[in-house]
């Protein structure tokens, strides 16, 4: 039985970073089907790699991003955002290697792979957005988490160094609207 949290877990436990990833994944695989078929058509076996190879990096693009946001949400606020900075800027870095490494190669159809690509990227992102969307707890900011000897000592209110702890990993615990927040704080 894994942690709640880690990338072993198989559940509703696991890190929301790698659920997020994991439903892209399933996005780009049910698209990269029709994707397939039409650049079969268009281009014949060439396009058919080149949007095969561009279903895998899409894919592996979410799920490295995936582990590596959840790793460094275990560290800090701090890590997390360095690690979405730099994982997103070494998958740029890959995809440009890729097109640099892939143009000579003439089995692969360069714009199949290239279309292919742009378009299960945007349709990914755009799931991932709808899904953060409509589970508010994944980006609601609790203002009341700052712990009460920290408010103590400092003589400040819940909104005080607390205000910026994010809902990340407490899936067991329904998600408050920030009037139910503001109640609590208030009592």
């Amino acid at each position: 039985m894994a942690r709640p949290g880690t990338a072993q877990g198989n559940g509703p436990q696991d890190a929301i970073e790698l659920r997020l990833a994991r439903s892209a994944v399933g996005v780009v695989g049910v698209l990269a089907i029709p994707a397939l078929g039409i650049a079969t058509v268009v281009a014949g076996p060439g396009g058919a790699l080149g949007a095969g190879i561009a279903a895998a990096v899409v894919g592996g693009m979410f799920i490295m991003a995936g582990a590596l946001m959840s790793w460094a949400a275990r560290i800090g606020p701090t890590a997390l955002m360095a690690a979405v900075l730099g994982g997103y800027l070494l998958r740029l870095l890959i995809y440009a290697l890729l097109i640099v490494l892939l143009r000579p190669v003439e089995t692969i159809h360069g714009p199949s792979l290239a279309i292919t690509a742009a378009v299960l990227l945007l349709a990914a992102l755009a799931w991932d957005v709808r899904l953060v969307s409509r589970v508010p707890s994944f980006y609601w900011v609790n203002t009341s988490t700052a712990p009460r000897s920290l408010r103590t000592k400092a003589k400040i209110g819940p909104r005080g160094p607390g205000a910026g702890v994010v809902y990340t990993r407490d899936l067991k615990k329904p998600a408050a609207t920030p009037a139910q927040d503001i109640e609590r704080t208030r009592s």
